[in-house]
C-alpha cells in the first residue's frame, strides 16, 4: 500500500463531525497530499483524491470487544500505510490511535456538558476523554471554545460557497422559517413545530423541516393535532434551494458546538433564532436572536415576519459570520502545524 502523507480518522462519515473530515481530508488531497480517510465507510476505494480505508470504530468506547477490534484494524493500517500526519476527529477516533501506537492531531466538534438524554456513564466518559485528550496529542483542537488546552479553531461549513448564489430575504411572500438538522431528541425539533403552531395564531407563516430521524413521525403528528403550518421535506443535500426560500433558520438545540447549518444560514443572510447556549452565543453573538421555550421562540417568529426586519437582521448576521471565518478554515492553520512532522519524515 502506498505510503500516506496524512491520514484521517473519523468516528463517521456523517453530520458535522463527518463532512469536517471528509472536508479535511479532500483539501489536502486537492493539494498534492496522498490523503486516507479511517472511518465506518461501506466499502474501499478513491474519492476525490482520497483514499477510503474502511475502519468499523465502535459505537460506544465502553464497548471494550469492538474497540480491541477497531484498534488492531487501525495499527494494520497505519503500519501498511506509514502516514507522516495522523490527524483525528471525534473521542473514539483517539481512543483508537492512541491504542494503535501513534500520537494523533486531534479535533473535538461538540460542546461540553451533557447530552440531552445521555446516560451518565457516557457523560462521564466524554469528559474525562474531553479533559484527558489534550496531553494525548500532538496538537488539540476544538471547534468552539473548550478551555486553555485547546486550540479553538472554526470549521467552515463545506456548503459555505453554495450559499453565495442565495439571494436577499424575498418580500411580498409567505414568511418561511426553515429547521434543518437530524429529527432526533437531542436537536429538539419539537421545540420548532410548537412555536410555528403558536406564532402562526398571530401572523401567516409556514415551517419547513429539513432532516430526517427517528422522530419524524411523532413531529408530524403533533403538527397536524396543533394545526402548525409545518411540512417535512426529509433529507436533501440542496440546502441552497431551501435556503433560498426561507425567511430566517431556527435552531433549538439542548447541546450544540458551531453547527454547519448556522454558519450557513448566516453566510447567506438569512436571521438565525437559536437557543441560548454558550457556544452559539459565542459564535453568533449580538446578530442572532435567542430563545429558551416555545413562547420566546413564536415571539420572534411574529417579529421576523416583517420583511424589513429579516432583511436587516439577516445582513447582521452575514456580517458576523464573513468577519469569523473563511471557507477555508481551519485547513490553512492545520497545513502550518503539520510543518514539523513533514519536515522530519
Amino acid at each position: 500500500m502506498t505510503r500516506l502523507d496524512l491520514l484521517v480518522v473519523a468516528d463517521h462519515v456523517g453530520g458535522g463531525l463527518g463532512a469536517s473530515a471528509v472536508a479535511h481530508s479532500e483539501w489536502f488531497a486537492a493539494r498534492g497530499w496522498a490523503v486516507g480517510l479511517a472511518a465506518p465507510h461501506q466499502s474501499a476505494g478513491e474519492q476525490a483524491g482520497v483514499r477510503r480505508l474502511p475502519l468499523p470504530i465502535a459505537g460506544s468506547a465502553l464497548d471494550a470487544g469492538a474497540v480491541r477490534a477497531a484498534a488492531r484494524e487501525l495499527r494494520r493500517l497505519v503500519t501498511e500505510t506509514r502516514p507522516a500526519v495522523v490527524h483525528v476527529h471525534g473521542t473514539r477516533s483517539q481512543l483508537l490511535c492512541l491504542l494503535a501506537g501513534r500520537l494523533p492531531y486531534v479535533t473535538m466538534h461538540g460542546a461540553g456538558g451533557r447530552v440531552p438524554g445521555q446516560r451518565p456513564a457516557g457523560t462521564a466518559l466524554r469528559a474525562l476523554g474531553r479533559a484527558v485528550a489534550p496531553r494525548l496529542a500532538r496538537a488539540a483542537y476544538s471547534a468552539s471554545p473548550s478551555g486553555r488546552a485547546w486550540r479553538t479553531v472554526l470549521h467552515a461549513s463545506p456548503r459555505l460557497a453554495e450559499m453565495e448564489q442565495v439571494g436577499p430575504v424575498a418580500g411580498g411572500s409567505t414568511p418561511v422559517f426553515l429547521w434543518l438538522g437530524r429529527l432526533d431528541q437531542p436537536k429538539e425539533p419539537m421545540t420548532f413545530v410548537r412555536a410555528c403552531a403558536l406564532a402562526a395564531e398571530r401572523v401567516d407563516l409556514r415551517g419547513v423541516v429539513v432532516g430526517d430521524g427517528p422522530q419524524r413521525a411523532e413531529l408530524a403528528a403533533e403538527a397536524e393535532r396543533l394545526g402548525a403550518p409545518v411540512s417535512f421535506v426529509g433529507a436533501t443535500d440542496d440546502v441552497a434551494t431551501q435556503m433560498e426560500a426561507a425567511w430566517a433558520l431556527c435552531l433549538f438545540s439542548g447541546f450544540e458546538g458551531v453547527p454547519f447549518s448556522v454558519q450557513e444560514a448566516m453566510w447567506a443572510g438569512r436571521p438565525v433564532v437559536l437557543s441560548p447556549l454558550p457556544s452559539l452565543r459565542w459564535f453568533a453573538g449580538s446578530a442572532a436572536s435567542y430563545a429558551g421555550d416555545v413562547a420566546a421562540a413564536a415571539d420572534l417568529m411574529v417579529a421576523l415576519a416583517a420583511p424589513d426586519v429579516a432583511r436587516a437582521r439577516g445582513e447582521d448576521a452575514q456580517e458576523r459570520v464573513r468577519g469569523l471565518l473563511s471557507p477555508d478554515d481551519p485547513f490553512p492553520r492545520y497545513l502550518r502545524d503539520y510543518g514539523p512532522a513533514m519536515t522530519s519524515r
